[in-house]
């Protein structure tokens, strides 16, 4: 595998799109998701790919994929039952966020689908933080939800000490 990336760096060519010297910034439009969306089945039941990072990874046997169906197929250990809850119903029972205008993320991924339809492991959630989005202007009722799991990384960051 590091043979095979070795020669595709070494034979990319390089191209000088920012120079120190610019005086105009590069404008890129760009999709925020711009991923391809899979299918995740679990226990026979399909799934919206935003669930994958909600899962215990304790919780998962086996990450397999299914040509036939097109999706990954994730086999949970016997003991482990998420429990799934819609970020729509997550938004209605754990925060006093009235407004619809909600930009949704977990992690560091934003949600582009509809949340009444991405499902999470409410049992795995560490965190939801909701942020009010001031803007100059009539759209003072925009909020942004991120969803924390409990993951070794998240653990460890929001446990650390920081000394200002």
């Amino acid at each position: 595998m590091s043979t095979f990336s070795l020669g595709m760096a070494y034979g990319q060519e390089s191209l000088e799109i920012y120079k120190k010297t610019d005086t105009v910034p590069k404008v890129v439009y760009k999709v925020l998701d711009d991923r391809a969306h899979t299918t995740i089945e679990i226990q026979g039941k399909d799934y919206l790919d935003d669930i994958i990072g909600t899962l215990k990874a304790e919780g998962i046997n086996s990450i397999g994929h299914s040509t036939k169906r097109k999706s990954l197929v994730v086999e949970l250990k016997p003991g482990y039952k998420p429990i799934l809850i819609s970020l729509s119903s997550l938004k209605n029972k754990y925060t006093n966020v009235k407004s619809e205008r909600v930009i949704f993320k977990i992690d560091d991924r934003f949600v582009q689908q509809n949340p009444d339809e991405v499902l999470v492991d409410e049992s795995n959630i560490m965190l939801v933080s909701v942020s009010p989005i001031k803007f100059t202007g009539d759209l003072n009722d925009l909020f942004m939800i991120t969803i924390f799991p409990r993951s070794d990384k998240n653990l460890k960051s929001f446990n650390a000490i920081r000394i200002r």
